[in-house]
């Protein structure tokens, strides 16, 4: 199975920002820019290369600075590289240049059959932060080592949550549970169409099938909410949808936890 890897050129028209050369004119003097090319360059001599990016569309600020977020896999290899069939764990890399926080790093899963990408929430494998001091390339490559050791953790998470199934009690309450992640006070029409199952694949009764059931529909939205009247939109925003993610992958975490194991 082939990734369809992003070069400069692709790169420059998803997340422009990725290629500042400079930071906002307003951040402080004690601020020192590190361009995120660099981090990706260190990187890529670590076989972590980018497969997806995007940015905050901003009117206001410079654009230049804006906050984007890249998703990266490791070069060379494979769902079953990792003991999984749909999967690959990612790394995720989430920076901007206007002086309001540091280079984050999450890890993430990306699952092949709905394209769509996941993030793993800090109680399951935290979250690296590499500040603007210091030395950045250290930084870099120790932070690339440990995402490179975490994978098969991650993975195994993955395959224990494959193998609890839920009953239909728990079902019923997880999907209750991850509709109030985005609603405050979700209808039983909203609650039926986060239950709602896309694909074939998606049939099953585990807990990783409950939990991409509910997060793919969360994040895609297209349905109704009942107490508006409007079509829920897709979330694009980088922060709310590293914040669903998180959240629900936290849920799922707990249900196994919590409830799998009761």
């Amino acid at each position: 199975m082939s990734h369809q890897f992003l070069n400069q050129e692709m790169l420059q028209v998803q997340a422009p920002s990725i290629f500042a050369t400079e930071p906002d004119k307003h951040v402080s003097s004690r601020y020192k820019f590190y361009p995120t090319t660099d981090v990706l360059d260190i990187l890529h001599e670590c076989d972590w290369v980018p497969y997806s990016a995007q940015q905050v569309k901003t009117r206001v600020a410079n654009p230049m600075a804006a906050k984007h977020l890249i998703r990266l896999r490791q070069r060379g290899t494979t769902p079953s590289d990792y003991g999984l069939n749909d999967s690959f764990p990612e790394m995720v890399l989430i920076n901007a240049h206007n002086g309001m926080g540091s280079y984050l790093l999450r890890a993430g899963i990306f699952r092949l059959v709905c394209s769509n990408g996941m993030i793993v929430s800090e109680s399951d494998f935290g979250e690296v932060t590499l500040r603007h001091i210091g030395s950045m390339p250290e930084q870099v490559m120790k932070a690339s080592r440990i995402f490179t050791e975490s994978t098969s953790r991650i993975a195994g998470i993955v395959n224990t949550w494959k193998d609890q199934a839920l009953t239909p009690d728990q079902e019923k309450d997880f999907f209750v549970d991850a509709a109030r992640i985005r609603f405050d006070n979700p209808d039983d029409s909203i609650i039926l169409d986060v239950s709602n199952r896309r694909r074939k694949e998606d049939q099953g009764h585990d807990l990783w099938s409950v939990f991409n059931v509910a997060q793919e529909n969360l994040l895609r939205g297209g349905f109704l909410n009942g107490s508006t009247r409007r079509r829920v939109r897709a979330i694009t925003a980088i922060q709310k949808d590293v914040n669903l993610n998180s959240n629900i992958w936290a849920l799922a975490s707990k249900y196994s936890r919590e409830v799998c194991n009761n």
